[in-house]
């Protein structure tokens, strides 16, 4: 139990979500938040590149899509 615990902790979690009144785009990992972005597109795009490249350096990613009554895993 200990193994599958630690393995959870290992994977990065991307969030994408709006913040703020102006309802701009944004990317979370952990307690760090990303970008500042004018659509959800582009959040997502660099969400998923974020992922790919951690995939790459032999971490486990996953990015998920919050809306407001929502949420998605996409990667």
């Amino acid at each position: 139990m200990a193994r599958e615990v630690a393995a959870r902790m290992d994977i990065m979690e991307f969030h994408v979500c709006q913040r703020g009144r102006d309802a701009r785009w944004i990317v979370r990992l952990d307690n760090a938040t990303y970008g500042d972005y004018l659509d959800k597109e582009q959040a997502l795009l660099d969400a998923v590149e974020a992922a790919r490249d951690a995939l790459q350096a032999g971490r486990e990613a996953r990015v998920f899509l919050r809306e407001r009554a929502s949420a998605a895993r996409i990667f």
